[in-house]
């Protein structure tokens, strides 16, 4: 019956819209189209999702994956054959399957499939400077720097320069590295984040042999504790700094439906998905990194307080939470990366706000569960409220 119905539903489809982004011969493992490392009833789901619902919202990272009968097309016959293999035995798919390889002949082509990815997705650093009870005795530098692999780097500001102590993050691909964020201090002699970067990247292409590299700086969102270094890049040489105004950020990701559309931005062999996510800031984006599974989620989610001031805005983060939910359902995700600690290492219990000093603070990386956890609080509240989880505090107001 389900086969039937499938069919019919497809009568009235004719043609597929194909993903913004580049496609690419990476590793895969036919049938396994939410790259979950099994084949189950999910994989037919999303390529249904993306030929009927929404190939917008619902991209395919990995087409080749999705081609289940291997005739080079992603159409209703490929969620048919695979609803075929899982219930009636029809025998294995074509090649590759269940190990990874490629298919040269195929114009389809892969971005991206974690699980053949040869990528170790391992865990992020922890250790992180956290002020002092003295800060006028502070040892620490402006910046911690530390790496979560050859080309992501995770910085963290000194609390004792700014309460806020907030982390930036800088990727790296073929042709572009990204910084996100750039801090809450202006003062290039107190909080030096573009000497701190240009360092990194210097010691990057001596690692990698290149001469150059374009420097993109964009921010989770415009509040000033994410923007307030700003003033060191602009118009410094191969370097653009990302506006934040609504216009600016739409225009520079190539968002023309604000905040529905979700896009990709390629840094050279490197592709990352931009996600509005308005609510905690009305220019608020998350930002999922396919070479390693991260998902950066700004202020909107992190162990610490997530403000949300207003009806309105509350309306809208409700929104983007639930959005960030639909989008992650259908990708691996390693890691949920925010951009402050403010939880203690007690469940339930934060640092006062405004801490200069969080000795036995919560870890940075929280998981696709906390991301779970928020979305169903925030569909049972109808209005701002404070409500206190283990690892973060929803601070409606």
């Amino acid at each position: 019956m389900l086969r039937w119905v499938l069919i019919v539903i497809a009568l009235g489809f004719t043609s597929v819209v194909q993903g913004q982004c580049p496609t690419g011969g990476n590793l895969f493992q036919r049938g396994d189209v939410n790259a979950d490392s099994s084949i189950d009833i999910s994989d037919p789901v999303r390529v249904l999702l993306y030929l009927f619902a929404s190939a917008t919202q619902y991209p395919l990272d990995c087409l080749d994956a999705a081609d289940a009968n291997d005739d080079d097309t992603v159409t209703i016959a490929d969620p048919v054959m695979l609803l075929d293999f899982l219930f009636s035995a029809t025998g294995p798919l074509p090649a590759p399957f269940r190990v990874c390889g490629d298919d040269l002949g195929s114009p389809l082509g892969c971005d991206a499939y974690l699980p053949c990815s040869g990528l170790a997705t391992g865990p992020v650093p922890e250790g992180w400077i956290h002020g002092s009870a003295n800060c006028a005795t502070n040892p620490d530098p402006p910046f911690q720097v530390q790496a979560y692999d050859e080309n992501t780097f995770i910085l963290r500001q000194n609390m004792c320069v700014h309460f806020e102590g907030p982390f930036q993050y800088l990727l790296f691909g073929d042709d572009k590295v990204l910084l996100q964020d750039t801090g809450a201090t202006a003062s290039a002699a107190a909080s030096p984040i573009r000497a701190t970067v240009g360092g990194i990247i210097d010691q990057w292409l001596i690692d990698h042999g290149q001469a150059s590299i374009e420097l993109v700086v964009t921010h989770s969102h415009s509040h000033g504790d994410h923007v307030a270094g700003d003033g060191q890049f602009i118009g410094q040489p191969n370097t653009t700094v990302v506006g934040t105004s609504l216009a600016a950020v739409t225009s520079f990701f190539g968002i023309t439906n604000w905040p529905e559309q979700i896009v990709c931005y390629d840094l050279g062999g490197r592709i990352l998905d931009i996600v509005p996510i308005p609510g905690h800031e009305s220019r608020h984006i998350a930002v999922y990194d396919r070479n390693t599974g991260i998902l950066l989620t700004g202020d909107s989610l992190y162990p610490g307080f997530l403000f949300v001031f207003g009806q309105n805005n509350w309306n809208s983060y409700k929104a983007s939470i639930a959005r960030l939910v639909d989008f992650t359902l259908t990708r691996p995700i390693s890691h949920v990366l925010g951009t402050h600690i403010e939880m203690s290492n007690q469940p339930g219990i934060a640092y006062p706000y405004g801490s200069n000093y969080q000795p036995a603070e919560h870890t940075l990386a929280l998981d696709f569960s906390h991301l779970l956890e928020l979305d169903s609080a925030l569909q049972s509240l109808p209005s701002p409220i404070l409500q206190i989880h283990d690892d973060f505090i929803i601070s409606g107001q």
